[in-house]
């Protein structure tokens, strides 16, 4: 989730906590800054995208690190003058660190949960990365259980347990949409006898409403669009040919940015990409940032968002170079690879 979430999940926490801990100095700040800290891993992108697809929501989202991290947060709040028991700054900043970590969870980008023991990125995909509705109501609770309006400490803490509530409840409704418009889109392409591998939806800008539709037929893949009141309106398609895994991780053994796009990437494509003369380019990006929905369609274009790169051979299909996004062009040297 993006970051005005998180705050607002730090604000809950503490206001949740306050019955039991008082009017105690420090709490929402603990509270704020463990709910939002875990993003911190995002200083990996000023070291390259191959860092970043690594590192970002790995080692500090992992439940293994919560209690280490939520132990350093409570020391240093305590340090810093909060008026709150190491026990219960720990407690604190536990309760919003696993707030974070659960938020993240809960979208379609996927989080090593479990790192550094595995590399497996989980993911509910129940809630988009930015869902304003979600995002105001949480706000709008938080704002209401810390306003100093006339209202008793137990109304104050039973809004706030409302928000805390309502965090697992919204995206746990849309994975229970997501999975009956799956069946649904998938009865759709039977009875109009369209043959596919597997049909895959995971929300969109704007869901509940909108949701992105992957079908994999063979080597081909289509992207396209569905909402929820009516399962057959009909959206642009984008229509991709699906990236050879095994090609990816060819090339990974001269760049490992290819072998780490092939771990990282839930639904990579190919196409062709300007190339130098006598030599050919390919472009591999995840049709996971692609999307032909109204919104972000005509903020990109029909463009991959995030996640893509070119890899740039000679005549003989020797990998010379690979392009990032931003379309820099990184050299390989002969039998190198690295980050």
């Amino acid at each position: 989730m993006e970051p005005v979430t998180h705050l607002a999940a730090g604000l809950l926490t503490a206001q949740a906590l306050r019955p039991r801990l008082g009017p105690a100095r420090g709490l929402t700040l603990l509270c704020v800054v463990s709910a939002m800290i875990p993003d911190m891993d995002g200083i990996t992108s000023w070291f390259g995208p191959e860092l970043y697809l690594l590192h970002h929501r790995g080692l500090t989202h992992s439940l293994f690190l919560l209690p280490l991290l939520a132990l350093l947060l409570a020391w240093a709040a305590r340090g810093l003058g909060a008026a709150l028991s190491l026990r219960a700054a720990f407690l604190a900043s536990c309760l919003a660190l696993a707030g974070h970590l659960f938020l993240d969870a809960a979208t379609a980008f996927g989080t090593q949960l479990f790192a550094p023991f595995s590399d497996l990125r989980l993911s509910m995909e129940g809630i988009y990365i930015v869902d304003p509705a979600f995002t105001l109501s949480l706000l709008a609770l938080g704002y209401l259980a810390r306003a100093n309006a006339p209202r008793p400490p137990e109304r104050k803490a039973f809004l706030a347990l409302a928000g805390l509530a309502w965090m697992p409840l919204y995206p746990a409704l849309g994975v229970a949409l997501r999975a009956d418009m799956q069946t649904r889109y998938q009865d759709l392409l039977s009875r109009r006898g369209v043959a596919y591998d597997r049909v895959t939806l995971t929300p969109d800008a704007l869901a509940p409403y909108y949701w992105k539709v992957v079908v994999e037929t063979g080597p081909d893949m289509l992207v396209t669009t569905a909402n929820a009141l009516d399962i057959a309106a009909p959206y642009p398609a984008l229509h991709l040919k699906r990236a050879d895994r095994k090609e990816l991780r060819r090339l990974g053994r001269e760049a490992s940015i290819f072998r780490t796009f092939a771990w990282f990437a839930a639904f990579p494509f190919a196409e062709p990409a300007p190339a130098p003369k006598g030599g050919q380019a390919t472009r591999y990006a995840d049709a996971s940032f692609l999307s032909s929905g109204p919104v972000l369609s005509a903020l990109f274009k029909g463009k991959a968002v995030f996640a893509e790169f070119t890899a740039v051979l000679d005549e003989a299909g020797r990998l010379t170079a690979w392009r990032d996004e931003q379309g820099r062009e990184h050299p390989v040297a002969p039998g190198c690879c690295g980050i």
